[in-house]
């Protein structure tokens, strides 16, 4: 036996176990990974050491628990005896609200039957009205947009969920749309009035700096964009011009517009306003909100856009947001012109108008939001200042579980994590 292996260390000279606690895991599904390795953690368990010694390490999340979100911390480095000092925390699904008509954003707790609550001290003021919301992958942080101000806001969630603000960063205009890509390394925003995308990596301490190069072209009013799940591809719609530009992620982040240009929808319908990708990465859906009609686009190897047969499907009236399912079995649009929420299955061929139909929400319905669990949606409505909550049923119908207010007035962006 190895001097090394004695004291504890790894199988071989240089290597060592790898480890270190976890709080507040109630729940099963945890699955943490330090690069191939993998380790399952049962529910309530405190401690974890992964099975295969290693000389350096980068624990992450590869599967969430049920019903909970998990942040590491001092979670990579390089050993020169076994490490402990890995810490995992995890808590409830938290929503975060944008009221844009009164310049805040509000936090809720999801409860185990899906009901929101707000959170003590979750609702905090900011200097302008926040327009849209993004959220890193692993919930430890959360990204807002603001009318007539040109600042990124970024906010630290705590171990409850609760934002701080921790930094304000300059784009080059207001912005109406922003994403974080799927490794939570680089955030992008859309310019209104500029025509053009920031692009930003994001420090793991959640600071942002500008990628070379700072910006890339779009064209009229960039509304809403992108990011496909696995990382590889980015989208804008461009609501003053009818179009969408695609684009290449490269490796640290930064975009490559694709040399075949953006993508008219003036064939199926005009002013696109919101989109979303399967999580097969395969498919992209687009609100058009002046045509009651959701496009859709076949998503190739290179990142072209191809229309799907049939190319579109109806919506109710004045469409303004969509979210598919992280399951990939569902979609949903939000519905402003009638007050309501239309449901969909998704299929190989689109989406096909779930049997069960659309429902009723609120006044002005918005944004959308669903549990990474698939079990529930939330949805803001602008003009009643209220979330409605929903049950997702099998077939993609919903159960309405009532409503909440929202924390403020006019809420507009919703996301759950």
């Amino acid at each position: 036996m190895s001097l090394l292996s004695a004291c504890g260390g790894g199988g071989s000279s240089g290597s060592y176990t790898i480890g270190g606690t976890i709080s507040g895991l109630n729940t099963a599904g945890l699955v943490l990974a330090n690069g191939t390795d993998t380790k399952s953690v049962a529910s309530d368990a405190t401690r974890f050491a992964f099975d295969t010694p290693a000389s350096s390490y980068a624990v992450t999340v590869k599967s969430h628990p049920n019903g909970q979100t998990c942040v590491v911390s001092q979670g990579s480095g390089t050993a020169s005896a076994d490490v402990t000092s890995v810490l995992v925390s995890c808590r409830g699904y938290v929503a975060y609200v944008t009221n844009t008509g009164s310049s805040q954003l509000a936090s809720f707790s999801v409860g185990r039957e899906g009901a929101l609550s707000a959170l003590s001290g979750g609702v905090l003021s900011t200097s302008y009205p926040p327009t849209a919301l993004a959220l890193s992958p692993d919930g430890s942080r959360a990204f807002t947009v603001h009318q007539d101000d040109k600042n990124i806001s970024t906010f630290t969630l705590s171990s409850t969920g609760a934002p701080t603000l921790s930094a304000r960063t300059a784009a080059v205009s207001e912005s109406r749309g922003l994403a974080v890509g799927s490794s939570g390394s680089a955030l992008y925003v859309a310019n209104y009035t500029d025509k053009t995308l920031s692009q930003f990596a994001v420090a793991s301490s959640g600071s942002l700096s500008a990628l070379s190069p700072a910006t890339v072209d779009t064209q009229s009013t960039p509304y809403a964009v992108a990011l496909s799940p696995n990382g590889q591809f980015a989208y804008v719609a461009n609501a003053g011009s009818n179009t969408l530009t695609p684009y290449t992620v490269g490796s640290g982040g930064a975009l490559t517009a694709l040399s075949s240009g953006s993508v008219s929808t003036t064939a199926v319908g005009s002013n696109p306003l919101a989109m979303d990708i399967g999580p097969g990465s395969n498919t992209l859906y687009v609100v058009l909100a002046d045509s009651a009609k959701v496009a859709q686009f076949n998503i190739g190897s290179t990142g072209a856009l191809s229309a799907m047969s049939p190319a579109s499907v109806a919506t109710g009236n004045t469409p303004r947001g969509i979210r598919v399912s992280p399951n990939g079995q569902c979609a949903y649009v939000s519905n402003r012109g009638d007050g309501t929420v239309s449901a969909y299955v998704v299929t190989s061929s689109g989406l096909t108008a779930a049997a069960s139909g659309p429902v009723s929400a609120g006044s002005l319905p918005t944004g959308l939001a669903i549990s990474p669990d698939s079990l529930y949606l939330y949805v803001t409505n602008t003009g009643s200042a209220s979330l409605s909550q929903y049950a997702i049923q099998a077939g993609c119908g919903l159960t309405a579980l009532g409503s909440v207010s929202s924390g403020g007035l006019g809420p507009t962006s919703i996301d759950v994590r």
